[in-house]
């Protein structure tokens, strides 16, 4: 397995994580519900950080600019201001983006959400002379609500290209 490698805030070119394992466990230690997470080894836990931290990475258009191009993450970041107008420190992680991380780790390793399911786009199905009628817009969010609550003052999802079923 891939090291963890915790970005500082200094823009490192080898990170893979948002979070260390021991301050999401120290995020886990506050909050009820957790067993997942608290029963996991620390391979699992390392695993699950490293996942959420590039799904963050891969799924959110965030504010502001890479502090640098050479970095690994899409962050640290330059020109973001908190939800009470501060700017934030582009030489740190905002804890935030900790907790979010450490939050989405754990639902990581509840129930692999990323995982598409067989029925996804389907509105209604019909085995008796088969009616099957699609859903465009079934589509699972690729951000928990929880975790998008910490990191949507800070960026938006990036959109998904949606296909459309034609018969010809």
């Amino acid at each position: 397995m891939a090291d963890l490698i915790v970005e500082t805030g200094s823009g490192l070119t080898n990170s893979n994580a948002y979070v260390s394992l021991d301050d999401a466990d120290l995020y886990h230690e506050m909050r009820l519900h957790v067993s997942d997470w608290t029963d996991a080894s620390d391979d699992d836990k390392e695993a699950a950080i490293m996942w959420a931290s590039a799904l963050l990475d891969t799924t959110v258009d965030w504010s502001g600019s890479k502090l640098s191009s050479a970095q690994a993450m899409r962050w640290p970041r330059t020109g973001i201001y908190d939800v009470d107008g501060y700017s934030i420190s582009s030489s740190e992680i905002p804890q935030f983006l900790s907790d979010a991380t450490a939050e989405y780790a754990r639902i990581l390793i509840a129930d692999d959400i990323t995982a598409v399911s067989d029925l996804a786009g389907f509105k209604k199905l019909k085995v008796d002379v088969i009616e099957m009628e699609i859903d465009k817009w079934d589509r699972a969010s690729s951000i928990p609500p929880l975790v998008w609550d910490y990191i949507k003052p800070y960026g938006s999802k990036l959109s998904k290209q949606h296909r459309m079923l034609e018969r010809m």
